[in-house]
């Protein structure tokens, strides 16, 4: 992810659990900041000062970075193998999924603490906002269910932040498995979705 002035690029380095700082003018690496667990995912406040990075494990972490001095400021505790952070336009609420509990996690960060966990289909790997901040679209990487049906197909769940609950779920072509990333277009309009469709019902040739 990168910093509201495109001047610094932050990289999470999974296999080597570390966070990365490059410096995009002068193009080569300002910090180095080591993780205790692999991360999964980034995300900057609004104003900057503050990068969410989770670290995926059977009792994952989500730590808060102080983007000014490198350092790690506050660590909150996730589910098991948490990714994909999302944060509201106020900044005070952070989502994070929670893959192997098939739940989304809410963090009141007023609080710094976990608040709810609303449950979702199957192994939620990606989540993105629309832009009104009203709902949080959650691409789940599995279909729920049997799978020798007529229809299999994962869905995108959709959930209602003033609700907190899920109010829809988007299906999807039939034979759509391994949903990967989410997200929504510039203008708002569309959410993008990265995944396979699979022909199930197709003789082996």
């Amino acid at each position: 992810t990168i910093s509201p002035d495109g001047h610094i690029l932050y990289v999470a380095c999974a296999a080597a659990k570390r966070l990365l700082v490059v410096n995009t003018g002068q193009r080569q690496i300002d910090r180095r900041l080591s993780l205790l667990g692999e991360p999964s995912g980034l995300v900057l406040s609004p104003d900057g000062t503050r990068l969410f990075v989770t670290c995926a494990g059977p009792a994952s972490q989500v730590y808060v970075v102080d983007t000014a001095s490198g350092t790690i400021a506050k660590t909150l505790a996730a589910g098991y193998t948490a990714l994909s952070p999302v944060l509201s336009p106020d900044g005070k609420t952070l989502f994070v999924c929670n893959r192997f509990n098939d739940a989304v996690s809410l963090f009141d960060l007023r609080q710094d603490r976990e608040t709810l966990r609303v449950p979702v289909a199957r192994e939620p790997v990606s989540a993105a906002l629309t832009r009104d901040g009203r709902f949080l679209l959650v691409a789940n990487h599995l279909p729920r269910g049997r799978s020798d049906l007529p229809y299999v197909a994962a869905t995108v769940s959709v959930i209602d932040v003033a609700q907190r609950k899920v109010v829809k779920e988007l299906h999807l072509p039939n034979g759509s498995i391994n949903l990967r990333q989410i997200c929504i277009s510039p203008d708002g309009k569309y959410a993008c979705l990265a995944q396979t469709v699979a022909r199930f019902q197709v003789p082996v040739t």
